[in-house]
């Protein structure tokens, strides 16, 4: 399931989701899913990393773009 929500977070660059909009993603997949708090802890892990992640991949796509088209 958190792979589903590795993707939407992504998905919705660059307005990310809130933690609760993360809560209520999971809820929608599966009802019955009990959040815990690891779970938690995940999703903010998640929040907090994405956004840096994809604005890293972001700058170094943008400076290496012409290598990266060449080949």
């Amino acid at each position: 399931m958190f792979n589903g929500l590795v993707d939407w977070i992504i998905d919705k660059e660059p307005n990310y989701p809130s933690f609760v909009e993360c809560k209520l993603w999971i809820k929608k997949q599966n009802s019955q899913y009990i959040i815990s708090k690891n779970d938690e802890k995940d999703i903010l892990m998640l929040l907090t990393y994405l956004p840096m992640s994809q604005q890293m991949n972001n700058v170094l796509y943008a400076k290496y773009l012409e290598q990266i088209l060449t080949k």
